[in-house]
């Protein structure tokens, strides 16, 4: 096990440092380009990549981000761009924190009682739920909240406030459609993981020899089923959580929501055509190097605890690790 850590912990810093670079690189060389094709983009002197990566880098571990940014949507002008990053990692945190523990608690919930215990199987109503689950993404849902908004509205009449925000920031209810877009599809895949594998636990043999020694489903379920399925429902958690860090950036940009993945956005996509300056965030070298950098650290802490976790419940992955040390 320890062997295992030392070797991830080595291999997080070198994978940040290589996604860093690359987000650098590729903003230095495709920003130059873009300006010359689009009049609405404004032109920056491109120069050597390493010794401008040189200089980035030497800012970054002097602590001094030493750039103001015009972040769209401000009201107190130009900020600074370390002050920028804080404030959008933390938005974004919490709503993933919000919709990943609903979506869990909704998706476990929804798996356990959807499985049969004699014959062990799953109800078609799940079927029927991740079917349509699955076939919306999250930006067509949350396409739909403003849609229904729109037409709410228009029923109402001029005058008619939401009872629900469709736009902006704050710990309320602001956070609902958001929330509900991100968490639908990982709702129903766990839920749909979690009674698959648990349907197919109750049909194994210790099962039947619990049953005649008197244990009762529930004990069943809850001692022992659902311990041994655990492992493989925690990788499940790790996949539906890089699944919402990768629906973020159109979720945030849909609801103006100021967190890394309209951060993201800001950088890839042009400013208007009614922009003459242009927007300092589009194809901007430290902010898109620096944005890639966070989310890419979200998806590999991601991937390391859940790996950690499913070696502690499963025996069976702790046993290969020490046959590693013993060869």
């Amino acid at each position: 096990m320890l062997r295992f850590i030392l070797r991830r912990l080595t291999l997080i810093p070198i994978a940040l440092t290589l996604v860093n670079f690359l987000g650098f690189a590729y903003a230095h060389y495709a920003r130059p380009i873009r300006a010359a094709r689009t009049p609405y983009v404004q032109a920056v002197e491109g120069g050597p990549l390493l010794p401008s990566y040189g200089d980035y880098v030497q800012t970054l571990l002097n602590l001094d981000f030493g750039l103001q940014l015009s972040v769209p949507g401000a009201r107190s002008g130009p900020v600074e761009m370390g002050k920028t990053l804080f404030n959008a990692t933390q938005a974004s945190l919490g709503l993933l924190g919000v919709a990943f523990l609903l979506s869990l608690l909704a998706g476990l919930v929804i798996g356990y009682r959807a499985v049969h215990n004699d014959p062990p199987g799953v109800a078609r109503w799940l079927t029927f739920l991740s079917t349509v689950g699955l076939a919306m993404p999250s930006f067509y849902i949350g396409s739909l909240f403003i849609m229904v908004s729109i037409f709410y509205l228009l029923w109402r009449g001029p005058g008619t406030q939401l009872p629900l925000p469709l736009d902006g920031f704050g710990w309320d209810a602001h956070l609902v459609f958001p929330t509900l877009a991100l968490m639908a599809r990982p709702t129903v895949q766990i839920a749909q993981i979690t009674a698959g594998l648990l349907s197919g636990e109750l049909s194994k043999q210790y099962v039947v020899s619990a049953r005649s020694l008197g244990y009762t489903w529930r004990s069943i379920r809850n001692n022992f089923a659902l311990r041994n399925v655990l492992a493989p429902v925690i990788l499940t958690f790790a996949g539906m959580l890089r699944l919402l860090v990768g629906e973020l950036v159109l979720i945030e940009w849909l609801f103006r929501w100021p967190g890394l993945g309209r951060l993201l956005a800001w950088t890839l996509v042009p400013p208007q055509l009614t922009s003459s300056a242009g927007s300092p965030l589009f194809l901007n070298p430290p902010v898109m190097s620096l944005v890639l950098t966070v989310i890419a650290a979200l998806f590999l802490i991601t991937d390391f605890c859940a790996a950690i976790l499913v070696r502690i419940f499963d025996p069976r992955l702790r046993e290969a690790g020490q046959e590693e040390l013993n060869v």
